[in-house]
């Protein structure tokens, strides 16, 4: 009886050190990773290309003509390397992710192109600096976030209307021109603080009335409607605090 007992001990005392070791061996394993938090402030740089148009209108000039067709529009094709810095803030609700994002840069959307009714005048069109103001709103998917964004864009792309043959007019630019701009993009987050990016924005920069005095008509002054649009496509990376 006494040998039963022993064996009896000896087992329980088996079985339960393999209970105590695989509870240890539950124990020292590495929990699972957390999921990435989009959540906080982030700042980074990007770099690209833009393309878009720029539509030229022949107006009115002070002294009720056109300078060859009123209505008559062209124009000219632009492009160019676009690039500059972000920053921004998000808050994250499960799988949301929303968030206020602004840039600065440059944005070389540049070209010109001929009036076709007088091929001698030409429409121009150099970069110049922009920003934007937008807002974000996306999915995560752990370390993956897919988001769409929309608001202001503000630039100086300088579109001007010249022609240096005969008759002689250099109007003024259009300077800074306001409108807005959406899009969207995807970002990856390779390290708990870095992150890729790639980014689609279109822009509408609105209509600018320009205008110069010409050789021949006094004091009158002539007008052009200008149009600025386009699209970039830009990648970056971004830090987040």
């Amino acid at each position: 009886m006494r040998a039963k007992l022993v064996s009896l001990a000896a087992a329980t005392l088996v079985v339960g050190g393999a209970h105590v070791a695989s509870a240890a061996d539950l124990l020292v394993k590495a929990p699972p990773p957390l999921v990435f938090s989009w959540a906080g402030f982030y700042a980074g740089a990007n770099a690209g290309f833009t393309f878009g148009d720029s539509t030229t209108i022949d107006t009115v000039a002070t002294n009720g003509l056109c300078w060859v067709k009123c209505g008559a529009q062209w124009g000219n094709a632009l492009s160019g390397f676009t690039g500059g810095g972000q920053a921004g803030y998000n808050l994250q609700f499960g799988n949301l992710v929303v968030g206020v994002e602004g840039d600065v840069g440059y944005l070389g959307a540049s070209g010109s192109a001929a009036y076709p009714l007088l091929p001698t005048t030409t429409a121009n069109t150099s970069g110049g600096a922009f920003s934007t103001a937008r807002g974000r709103l996306g999915v995560a998917i752990d370390h993956v976030l897919l988001y769409g964004t929309g608001g202001w864009i503000g630039a100086n792309l300088d579109s001007s209307v010249h022609q240096n043959v005969g008759v002689v007019i250099n109007t003024s630019s259009t300077g800074f021109q306001s409108g807005w701009t959406a899009g969207g993009g995807l970002e990856w987050a390779f390290d708990p603080r870095w992150s890729l990016k790639g980014e689609y924005l279109h822009y509408d920069l609105g209509d600018k009335q320009i205008g110069g005095t010409f050789s021949g008509g006094g004091a009158a002054i002539q007008f052009f409607n200008v149009k600025n649009t386009g699209d970039l496509v830009r990648f970056g990376a971004n830090y987040h605090f």
